[in-house]
């Protein structure tokens, strides 16, 4: 009785401490009040946790480029990246955010995959470097079936944060710019200096694509079907001319 009260009182005085650790998340995070996490945190950190386990259940395999301990794809390194992200966000609004979209080379096709973060006096290419990769391992859990195949050999590219909707429109001005793996001094970035926010899917989304060239660019404009004009002086001249006669008519009845 002694031995297990004395196990019990251990376990609970390393709960708060092995929350933090990432084979613990999982199972303590919902439980421990000692450390408190905003509902958007602890949201986005379930979804972060299907999405790990899922690809465990597939028999999925990951074996890319070996990279740094602080951005290797676990619960804790995760968390932390999400709230620099959103910390950065906060106090530079979309300046410094850029949207990040992945591709197999021998496609044409680009999936978004996120958005990340930067202090001022860290460049994009820097930024996605430091977190390449935390960002390319998210997106062949995101995308197994067409992005698992290149696993370590993936291309990331960067557009203008939130220009979702002008990707989706093929706007001209929105070009994407690739980013590489090793960029110079990108190892001497603190983690907290930069942030990644993966996309995550719900209710069966099917994922937000594109289409473009090689280099980036909008393969073709989307033009709106229904195109205004404002009509001209003979136009509005004739449409008073009508009105009038109208209104005379109505008047004699």
């Amino acid at each position: 009785m002694t031995a297990t009260l004395v196990l019990l009182l251990l376990a609970c005085a390393l709960t708060p401490a092995l929350s933090f650790h990432p084979f613990f998340c999982r199972k303590l995070r919902l439980v421990d009040s000692t450390h408190k996490t905003s509902s958007h945190y602890l949201s986005a950190s379930i979804k972060w946790d299907m999405l790990i386990d899922e690809d465990e259940d597939e028999g999925l395999h990951f074996n890319g480029h070996p990279g740094p301990r602080d951005m290797k794809y676990n619960l804790l390194n995760i968390k932390r990246q999400r709230e620099n992200f959103e910390s950065i966000k906060a106090v530079s609004g979309k300046e410094l955010i850029n949207d990040v979209y992945a591709r197999d080379s021998d496609t044409d096709v680009y999936w978004y995959v996120g958005k990340v973060a930067r202090v001022s006096d860290v460049s994009i290419e820097n930024a996605i470097a430091r977190q390449w990769p935390m960002i390319e391992e998210h997106s062949v859990r995101l995308r197994p079936a067409e992005l698992y195949p290149k696993w370590g050999t993936l291309e990331l590219w960067a557009a203008p944060g939130d220009s979702e909707m002008d990707v989706a429109y093929c706007k001209p001005e929105i070009v994407f710019v690739q980013m590489f793996r090793d960029s110079k001094n990108s190892s001497e970035i603190r983690n907290k200096e930069v942030g990644f926010a993966g996309e995550l899917y719900e209710n069966g989304e099917e994922g937000f694509r594109t289409t473009r060239t090689a280099d980036g660019k909008a393969v073709r404009e989307i033009q709106s079907s229904v195109v205004q004009q404002q009509p001209t002086d003979k136009e509005l001249d004739d449409m008073m001319e009508m009105l009038n006669s109208k209104v005379v008519m109505g008047s004699d009845e």
